[in-house]
């Protein structure tokens, strides 16, 4: 039952989205609500009607110019309507619904994608991003299809069912009564199928994104799959995603067979509706042959109709089985979020100042972070170091509001970064990570990011600043070379000289480095050394550093211990007391860690 619930809430908040989407271009969906009747009757009503009197003038036995000028005017008005409808209102109807339709789809892709964008980093860490990029497109791929029914058969189908009724009531009633016993039995059974296979098209959607995602997966893994050997893994792992895939296909194959059946047999019974009256037309129930002509006609119509309907629900279950997961994503109360009176930062100084805080990760037992304090003051060049898992990471994350803290709070020149705007403050920071983050866009493009309306030479001065300068010119196309996905074409260093430059053109009043020089060689880390010196000029620095050469010339080192501050000062005093840096440094030369 709370399941039932749950999906008619989704179905409910999904038309929400998609209503609201469509409200913003209220005029070109009235305009398609406006010719759509009129089409109809010209192709469903007018067409039929001004056809079977063509057919009652010929079977009265006229001849020559008699039988000539009883139907010249009949086909006049008949072509008069075919480019009426072909030439003038259809294609206005598609004019109007398909732009509609695009806009909309427009605003719904920017949703989404605003929607991923903005949230946290641990919804990011919970998804594969390929599942991701699938349920934004079958959101929105959802949405046309649903228009798609509605225009050209959901509203259609219902106008032409109700003007035919209209038309066929004073000819032949009891055809209408016939008919109208017919579309309840037919309507009922359809919803009694929708019900039956929503959940095997909702299982069929998932299976799909899963499958997706896996793809991306391995995909995005390349080189560990083939540095492991493990191509057949992956293959096999694929190909049971895949087999899920195909069980639920296959499961939907039976159901949607066994329905068909079902249809089929139904339709049967509107044949023989029309073949009692074809029987009976003159001498049971007195109809003319033109009335005939129509019911014949418009039977055809109706059953086409109404297999369309059947038709649409399958459609409906697809439409709202493949929106429901992006659906759920936009519902979604991010944790991280801006205070409603949120204000901009104002950085003088860059003061950092972690009062008392206390930290846990989601659904984890024990806190990270209990009560911990640590100031640094404006300008220092900060050097964070400590064991795998010591904390040292989460606390740049929680800077950058990557996570909000559980107790205490984190502040900036006094001001609480709860309080202020998330772009502000990432505006203020620079995070050069452990993994540079490249696009799949020209070297150009990727240094430019930090400062998106800097300069050409700005940008050419933060690249020689970074010593980036120098690999540039050698690649093919200098600063226009594409980089491949993630910057696969370049060496990790490289990669990590690119992202510095970055943060150059960005100019930061603080600056994080996350251990940016862990997965280099030696002649490589020199010069991103010499490029982060440049970088930290001035400026308040946080540098995590797994190799202690990196920040034997910070103002200050902090030890991080089990989520305390274990001891502090510069390269020589920690030294002297012989502590955990102290062993930490010693280890580490003697190649022990």
């Amino acid at each position: 039952m709370t399941e039932n619930k749950s999906k008619k809430n989704c179905t409910r908040r999904t038309l929400h989205y998609f209503l609201g989407a469509t409200k913003k271009y209220k005029g070109l969906a009235a305009g398609g609500l406006v010719t759509t009747p009129v089409v109809i009757f010209l192709r469903s009503i007018l067409t039929p009607i001004l056809l079977a009197d063509m057919i009652q003038i010929v079977s009265e036995g006229l001849r020559g110019e008699a039988l000539f000028q009883a139907l010249i005017p009949k086909a006049i008005l008949l072509i008069v309507v075919a480019m009426l409808r072909s030439f003038i209102v259809g294609p206005l109807r598609l004019w109007f619904v398909w732009k509609m339709e695009i806009k909309a789809m427009y605003d719904l892709s920017c949703e989404a994608f605003n929607t991923v964008a903005a949230q946290s980093m641990q919804f990011h860490s919970d998804r594969f991003s390929g599942s991701l990029v699938s349920q934004t497109n079958k959101f929105v791929g959802a949405y046309e299809r649903l228009m798609d029914e509605f225009f050209w058969n959901i509203f259609p189908v219902t106008l032409d069912v109700l003007m035919i009724m209209a038309v066929m009531l004073p000819k032949a009633p009891l055809f209408v009564v016939g008919m109208v016993i017919f579309i309840i039995v037919y309507m009922v059974a359809a919803v009694v199928w929708f019900k039956k296979l929503a959940p095997i098209h909702e299982k069929e959607a998932k299976a799909s994104n899963k499958c997706t995602g896996q793809l991306a997966d391995s995909v995005s893994n390349i080189v560990a799959v083939k540095s492991y050997a493990r191509e057949k893994y992956e293959s096999d792992r694929y190909a049971k995603y895949q087999g899920e895939w195909y069980k639920v296909i296959f499961e939907s194959l039976k159901q949607n067979t066994k329905r068909n059946y079902f249809f089929d047999g139904v339709g049967v019974g509107l044949i023989a509706l029309v073949a009692v009256f074809m029987i009976g037309a003159q001498d049971w129930f007195g109809v003319s042959v033109a009335t005939l002509v129509l019911i014949v006609n418009y039977s055809q119509n109706i059953l086409g109709d109404l297999w369309s309907i059947h038709s649409v629900f399958k459609s409906l279950n697809r439409v709202f089985g493949d929106a429901r997961e992006m659906t759920e994503i936009l519902d979604i109360k991010d944790d991280v979020v801006d205070a409603p009176d949120a204000k901009k930062l104002e950085i003088s100084k860059a003061e950092i100042d972690f009062s008392d805080i206390t930290f846990r990760h989601k659904d984890a037992k024990e806190a990270i972070f209990e009560d911990f304090s640590l100031t640094i003051p404006s300008g220092v060049r900060v050097g964070l170091v400590g064991v795998s898992g010591s904390g040292k990471t989460t606390l740049t994350k929680l800077l950058l509001r990557f996570a909000d803290v559980n107790k205490g709070e984190i502040l900036i020149d006094g001001q609480n970064i709860s309080k202020v705007t998330q772009k502000t403050l990432r505006e203020a920071i620079s995070y050069v990570p452990q993994e540079s983050s490249l696009f799949h866009r020209s070297v150009y493009d990727n240094i430019a990011y930090g400062r998106p309306g800097a300069s050409k030479e700005e940008v050419l001065r933060a690249a020689k600043l970074a010593n980036a300068d120098e690999f540039i010119a050698g690649l093919p196309d200098g600063y226009d070379t594409e980089l491949a996905e993630g910057g696969s074409n370049l060496s990790q260093g490289q990669r990590q000289l690119l992202a510095i430059a970055r943060a150059v053109l960005a100019d930061p009043k603080i600056l994080i480095l996350d251990e940016a020089t862990s997965n280099v060689d030696t002649r490589t880390e020199m010069h991103i050394q010499q490029a982060m010196i440049a970088l930290m000029a001035n400026r308040t620095s946080l540098v995590i550093a797994h190799r202690l050469s990196t920040i034997r010339d910070a103002d200050v080192i902090v030890v991080i211990k089990d989520g305390v501050v274990a001891e502090a000062g510069n390269h020589k005093e920690l030294l002297a007391k012989g502590g955990e840096y102290y062993s930490l440094y010693s280890n580490q030369f003697a190649g022990i860690s």
